[in-house]
Order: structure tokens, then sequence, then C-alpha cells
């Protein structure tokens, strides 16, 4: 039986397994590096205090690999710096929180191979700024990466790990790196500039059969977002692409299946979850009460769960 501190731990390491993804090492000069967060599929941040300017960069993926990377769009005033990469790579933006005091963080920090570090923390105070009030984790200045990424429990972004003004830690907010690069001029290269901190999870329920006060919809009780499988596990999965449980409605059919937050979809009645409307279709007014059988990949292991469509509660 999973005690609670087991099952505490583990949920940190799902959060942990599913952010890894999305961190590189900027290498910045001979065994130097800072940590770098994918925002883009082709733009990283980080903070602007150690990005020193070079014409060109050197940035580890967490695959291993290499790509080339330019200067970006600087907001020196809130210490963050982007980098374009000279190729796309799969990337599934983290979605946005503000940080609450006492709340825990969890922070991640790659290493010269882009690695993962993890520090577990809270938010220690809040630090009064111009811009309103900046969270300062519990980090000794020794733990201090710049340009870590700070999560809340639910995986959500809350910030990067920066050096304050008195050399504390503090934590350069979402929503800080959002408004910098909101408004940053479009180049010929790409289509788009603005750093995507915005991208809400879709639920994937189907729609009412009758606006007008007809028959109720299918419900799961689940909120999924599409997410791209790692390239170690495509093997054992069969196939690039599911959908990861960002979201658990209480009591709902998948919090009674045992589904967790950071699982991932990976077929729903044995057809992969790929394809945009594969849950719509099994979610229709007349499936309510019946059962859904739901492939899971769940650190690194395949699993089936069996749902019952419920009826939705509005």
């Amino acid at each position: 039986m999973d005690t609670p501190f087991a099952t505490f731990s583990a949920s940190i390491a799902r959060l942990v397994a599913t952010t890894a993804p999305l961190l590189c090492a900027v290498r910045t000069g001979p065994n130097r590096h800072v940590t770098g967060l994918m925002v883009w599929s082709d733009t990283i941040v980080t903070t602007d205090q150690v990005l020193p300017v070079q014409d060109l960069y050197t940035v580890v993926l967490p695959t291993g690999g290499m790509l080339a990377a330019r200067p970006g769009p600087r907001d020196r005033a809130n210490d963050i710096a982007s980098l374009q990469l000279d190729k796309r790579v799969a990337c599934q933006p983290l979605m946005p929180a503000s940080a609450i005091l006492g709340s825990l963080m969890v922070i991640l920090a790659a290493d010269a191979d882009a690695a993962p570090c993890v520090r577990l923390t809270v938010v220690h105070r809040m630090l009064r700024s111009a811009e309103g009030f900046v969270p300062v984790p519990d980090l000794a200045p020794h733990q201090i990466d710049q340009g870590a990424v700070a999560l809340d429990a639910d995986g959500r972004l809350i910030g990067l790990v920066a050096l304050g003004p008195n050399g504390d830690a503090v934590i350069v907010p979402a929503a800080a790196i959002r408004n910098s690069f909101q408004n940053a001029p479009q180049s010929s290269s790409r289509q788009r500039t603005q750093i995507d901190l915005e991208a809400e999870p879709v639920p994937d329920r189907a729609r009412d059969a009758k606006p007008d006060g007809g028959p109720a919809r299918g419900w799961l009780g689940v909120a999924l977002q599409p997410i791209t499988i790692p390239d170690a596990l495509v093997a054992r999965t069969g196939q690039k692409s599911g959908r990861m449980v960002v979201s658990i409605t209480n009591g709902g059919p998948a919090e009674r299946a045992g589904l967790r937050v950071g699982d991932i979809v990976l077929t729903v009645n044995g057809t992969s979850t790929s394809g945009s409307h594969v849950l719509r279709a099994s979610l229709g007014p007349d499936r309510i009460g019946s059962a859904v059988e739901v492939g899971l990949l769940r650190d690194g292991n395949r699993l089936t769960a069996r749902l019952i469509v419920a009826a939705h509660p509005e």
C-alpha cells in the first residue's frame, strides 16, 4: 500500500520527468553553462544577467544533441533574455502560475549535459517591487542556479530563478516573461516571436447533443493536453504523441479509476489519442454508464485503466 509520503514522492518524480524535456544547457564558455527553458519550438529563455552577449550560442538539448542559437530579444529591466534556435524542436510549453506564500516549489536546473537537477523548497516571502510582489524561494546563496525553472505543485511555471538585489534568490514571474516578449517584433524567419505561456489544456469532452436541453454529454472528469512522446519511449508506446493529464476533477471518473496528473493517455478503447477527436467520439450521450478502456504511460510503464463514463455535472 502506498503511504502518503510515497505518493507525494512519486508525484514530484512525475513532475520532474514531465518538465525535464523542456530544459537545456546554454554553453557560455569553457566549462560554463546556464539553464535555459524551452518556451516555444525555437525559443529559449533564461536570466539576462548570466547570459553573456555573443553572436552565437551552443545549446545542449535534453536528448543529448546540440543546436546553434542566436540572441533574441532581451528585457534587462526584468532580467530576461531569449535565444532563437536555428532549428525547431518538439516543445509543449508550460502553463503559467502565480506563487502563493508558503506554497511548495520544485526548482529544476540543467547540468552541462542538460540532465535535470532538482531541489524542493517553499515560497519563503514575497518581495515588493515596482511591478508587484516577487516570490522569494527558500534557497541558500550556494543553491542559486540562475535560469533554473520554478514550478508549482501542479507542474505549472512560476518563473525563472534569478539573483535578487540583496544576494537572495528571487523568481522572475512567468507573467513578466510573457509580457516582455508579447510585443516583440516578428522576424522574417519565423511566424511567431511571442513566447507562449498561455496554452491552456483543452478538456476532451463531448459537446452537448442538443443545445436546447437535450441529452447530457458524457464526461470523464479529466483535462488533457497534447504532448510529444520522448524518443526513448516511442518504441515502447508505438506512437509519437499522446495526451497528458493536466488536471483531474475530484470525485470524477478519472480520479475513481486511479488516473494521476502527469499520466499520458495513449489509447482509448484501443484507438490512439494522436487524433484530436478520439475521446469525443467515445463520450456521446449514449455512452453514459458504459466503460472506456484507457491505455496509459506512467513513469515509463504501460498501464490500462477502466473508466465509467458519467453524465457531465453541468
